[in-house]
This record gives C-alpha cells, structure tokens and sequence, in this order.
C-alpha cells in the first residue's frame, strides 16, 4: 500500500462556474491546488437538523426552534465536512471526475474578493492557459500558504492591494 501525500492546508470551499456550484474541500499540496467535489458536509447538515427535529417533538412534542434546527445543522456540516477530510488525500490519489487538479506552476494571479452578500467571500486564481478558478473561500486563510508554495517552486511573489501577483521564476 502506497503512502497518500498530506495537504499543507485544506478547508471547506464551494467551486463556482457559469452554471454550477460543486461544494467540496480545497487541498494546497506543494506543487499543486486541488478541489475535490462533495456533498457530504450538505447531506449531513440535512441529517443534523432531522436528528434534532425528531428528538425535539419525540421528547418535548414541540419543534427544536431556531437555535435547536440551527444547530443540529452546523453540527452536521462539521460532521460531514471531518468525513470529507479523511476522504480527499484518497481521492486526489485516484483522480478522476470530480477532482480539480491546479499546478502551482501555472498560477499567475492570486486575489480575494470581500463581497460578503449574497454568495460570500471568493478566491480567484488565474492561471497561465487563462483559465480562472472562482472559490468561495476567504482568501486571507490561502494567502500565505500559496505564497509560500509559490516560492518554493522557484517564483517570486509580490503582495498587491488586490492580491497576490506571480512575477517571475527566480534565477531565470
């Protein structure tokens, strides 16, 4: 059995397109960045919120409230997003569909967007063939961690008020 490469940083993001959202977990290995597609986290806020709702009218015979659904849900997402996190270096080993695989070696642009309403905060990555990733993830809790990737393949990154900036390949 083959030992599975360990992410340096891997966190909860939503990956947006034109016509689709594919909820999932974002991996940051050393030489490339990874979405695995899931619904596991949303299944099991789902769950979450049924296990209140049952337990609530079984033993109180009244409806779990706006604290009891809101909590049975975020439990249930913390749930199934720890179940998403044993999955993904399993995943990214095997490949195949739902598996977005981004080489550090082709990020030219790292930026965040604050807009907080109504789809949350976003991480854009562009890349050299020009192709952009749109995340729903703060880009404060990626930033330092893909810099520090990005110099470690041998690129010298620049901090701008809109991001990170990919500028060269030091010693080229």
């Amino acid at each position: 059995m083959t030992e599975m490469e360990v992410p340096i940083l891997m966190r909860p993001a939503v990956l947006t397109g034109a016509n689709r959202k594919s909820p999932g977990m974002l991996a940051l290995y050393p030489d490339r960045l990874v979405h695995v597609r899931s619904r596991i986290a949303n299944w099991c806020a789902g769950a979450g919120f049924i296990i209140i709702a049952v337990l609530s009218f079984s033993l109180a015979h009244a409806g779990p409230g706006a604290l009891g659904g809101a909590l049975g849900a975020g439990g249930g997402v913390m749930t199934g997003n720890a179940i998403v996190r044993r999955q993904v270096p399993r995943k990214v080993a095997a490949g195949g569909q739902g598996v977005t695989v981004i080489s550090v070696r082709s990020i030219t642009r790292v930026s965040g967007d604050k807009t907080r309403w109504p789809r949350g905060p976003r991480l854009l990555i562009s890349t050299s063939s020009g192709t952009e990733y749109v995340f729903r993830a703060k880009f404060s809790q990626w930033s330092a961690d893909l810099a520090d990737a990005l110099a470690a393949n041998g690129y010298s990154v620049q901090a701008t008020q809109a991001g990170l900036s990919v500028l060269s390949q030091t010693g080229s």
